[in-house]
């Protein structure tokens, strides 16, 4: 009797221990996790790396001008001058111009002109204040510049030129109705430059004395606007 107990109570062990042999945990997947790790070998090798995006620009090309800050500027100018009391004529002259910085120049200048007549003598006939050659108004000026404004001028949209607003004063002689007299000059101008060594300038100045060229002494405003050229060198 025992001896079939024994032998039923295995029989049932061994079934049961054959039964855990077969059974799968709910979460583990053997044959999931080996594909999991074939797919993932597989599209760590297969990877392409990601492609470099080459930016299409195009290069312009940029000429620097080749003026140094310490130069010198030598031309012409030509324009109309306002003399007090005896019209608005005709003036040329020269100037040169160094270049101390980018900022500031020391300009030397020369002009010319002569004087008409005043209202009194065109008024009074033949009466003549100033003989021809007392007419002849004659200066020269030493002045100290300062470029304020640098920059371009832009014409078109493929061109630009270096520019400049300057402020310019100083003093000098004039020489007008057979006197000498010790005179101030301030004003504006701008220049460009169309090349590396060409300068157009555009100026507008006051050159201001004392006079008794009409008997009585006077302090004259003579008002001067001129287009000119240089060359540096």
């Amino acid at each position: 009797m025992e001896t079939r107990i024994r032998l039923l109570l295995l029989s049932i062990a061994i079934a049961a221990c054959s039964g855990c042999a077969s059974m799968h945990w709910p979460w583990h997947h053997p044959q999931s996790d080996a594909t999991a790790s074939a797919s993932a070998g597989t599209d760590d090798s297969d990877a392409s790396p990601p492609s470099v995006i080459e930016p299409q620009v195009e290069r312009r090309t940029i000429k620097v001008p080749k003026i140094r800050p310490k130069d010198f500027e030598i031309g012409g100018y030509y324009g109309e001058l306002s003399i007090q009391d005896f019209g608005a004529q005709p003036v040329a002259g020269a100037r040169l111009d160094y270049h101390i910085s980018e900022d500031l120049f020391v300009e030397a200048t020369y002009g010319r002109a002569k004087g008409g007549k005043t209202s009194f003598e065109l008024l009074s006939g033949n009466v003549q204040l100033l003989s021809d050659a007392e007419r002849r108004f004659t200066y020269y000026n030493l002045s100290l510049g300062y470029n304020f404004l640098p920059g371009e001028v832009f014409i078109g949209r493929n061109l630009a030129m270096t520019s400049a607003l300057y402020m310019i004063g100083g003093i000098g002689n004039v020489k007008f109705a057979g006197d000498q007299n010790f005179a101030i000059n301030f004003g504006a101008g701008y220049r460009v430059l169309p090349t590396d060594w060409l300068a157009l300038h555009i100026d507008v100045q006051d050159l201001v004395f004392k006079s008794n060229d009409i008997g009585v002494y006077q302090l004259k405003n003579n008002l001067q606007a001129t287009i000119g050229a240089t060359v540096f060198f």
